[in-house]
């Protein structure tokens, strides 16, 4: 047994407290009022017949079925049945630069950390639709599959950093090789959205980008940092420094613009800067994601836990009932089984005397002989007849039937 909202459940104790201290203080003060309105001994007979225990039963019946209710509002659960959910929506899949560029400033923080908050905002406005999300430097590979889990998303999502591939560079051939061994179903939309700096060091990502289109998947390019570039920062010996070339040079690192607008023409897709506040996702979403049309997601089956609130509103109705019909009195007569025989018994006569008024008519049994000669209008004839009964029973003065 489990309860899909708890929180009822302490709700309900507070509120049952609350009455029971209310209908003590009432209580309280009743009895009070009684004692200013009669004497000590009076009052003991007033109120000999009230039963105070059946009083705490009745309040016990109550407050039990209020606290029922309450049960029922907590939804509790018991059991479960299987699901087959299905969704509607478009598989997205993100494939976000990790290589050291990522870790250039002229974004703030950086342009790694930017492009993270940028996705998880991007995941907020989805509904249905799948996410996977594929890291990629030197190589690529699969860090989570899609999913419409958006929360394992984020968790996956939040591991990401300039460290998780250990083969170095920026290799967008390899990412998009990878997206398209991922994106091989025919029943979605195959979109990819590339996040980068653009500078790719490794592979022909114009010849990646045309094989894509041929196997009808979009590749959305969404550049990170600024044309002016920035120095990338790395620590070493627990000092921040900067990489250099093999001169000596710093390195600056630039957002190379023209590379992914070339990426994303081929496919059919769009490129965008990311900007400061992660705009760019928005702007792919808006003018494009959001205008596919969607699709039949089928997940795996779902374990839906089956709710049980109806057993406890029908034990409160048992209860409130029964408070009902218990008399706060003591019993008079006898025991309750008594009164209980005696009731049946009243109440078979009451039936049965219809019956009576037809029967004694047709046996002779309902009239005596002197009250049909007064009927008749045969008063000396009646006047003998209820002489003689009184005679025969003096101690009888009715007419006999």
């Amino acid at each position: 047994m489990q309860f899909a909202q708890p929180i009822w459940i302490f709700i309900g104790l507070l509120s049952c407290l609350g009455l029971y201290i209310l209908q003590s203080f009432m209580q309280k003060k009743r009895q009070r009022a009684l004692e200013s309105f009669a004497a000590k001994g009076l009052l003991g007979k007033l109120t000999e017949n009230v039963s105070d225990s059946k009083r705490n039963l009745k309040l016990v019946l109550l407050l039990a079925g209020i606290f029922c209710c309450f049960l029922a509002l907590a939804r509790p659960q018991y059991g479960h049945h299987w699901q087959e959910v299905k969704r509607k929506g478009i598989d997205i899949l993100f494939a976000i630069d990790t290589s050291l560029s990522m870790r250039s400033e002229d974004v703030q923080p950086n342009r790694l950390s930017r492009a993270k908050l940028a996705i998880l905002d991007f995941v907020d406005q989805l509904s249905g639709d799948r996410v996977g999300l594929l890291p990629f430097a030197g190589s690529a590979f699969l860090l989570c599959p899609l999913t419409i889990d958006y929360l394992a998303f984020e968790e996956s999502l939040q591991a990401v950093d300039t460290s998780i591939i250990p083969q170095q560079g920026t290799n967008l051939a390899g990412a998009i090789h990878a997206a398209e061994a991922i994106l091989h179903n025919d029943a979605n939309h195959k979109i990819l959205i590339l996040i980068t700096d653009g500078e790719s060091l490794q592979g022909d990502g114009l010849a990646a980008a045309k094989e894509a289109a041929a196997r009808n998947m979009t590749v959305f390019t969404v550049g990170v940092g600024t044309p002016a570039g920035e120095l990338i920062p790395i620590q070493q010996n627990g000092r921040r420094e900067f990489v250099k070339d093999e001169e000596g040079n710093f390195v600056v690192s630039k957002l190379d613009e023209k590379a992914l607008h070339a990426i994303a023409e081929l496919s059919d897709g769009l490129y965008v800067p990311l900007g400061n506040q992660g705009q760019g996702l928005t702007s792919i979403y808006q003018r494009k994601l959001a205008l596919l049309p969607e699709k039949d997601l089928a997940e795996r089956r779902q374990k839906i836990p089956i709710d049980r609130f109806p057993w406890f509103l029908g034990l409160a109705l048992v209860f409130f009932v029964g408070e009902f019909l218990l008399n706060s009195r003591k019993l008079a007569g006898g025991s309750l089984l008594f009164r209980t025989l005696q009731w049946k018994k009243n109440l078979g006569i009451i039936l049965f005397l219809p019956f009576l008024e037809v029967l004694y008519p047709a046996t002779g049994l309902c009239t005596s002989p002197g009250e049909e000669f007064f009927t008749a209008n045969e008063y000396e004839k009646a006047n003998s007849y209820y002489q003689e009964a009184l005679e025969d029973d003096p101690e009888n003065a009715a007419p006999r039937l």
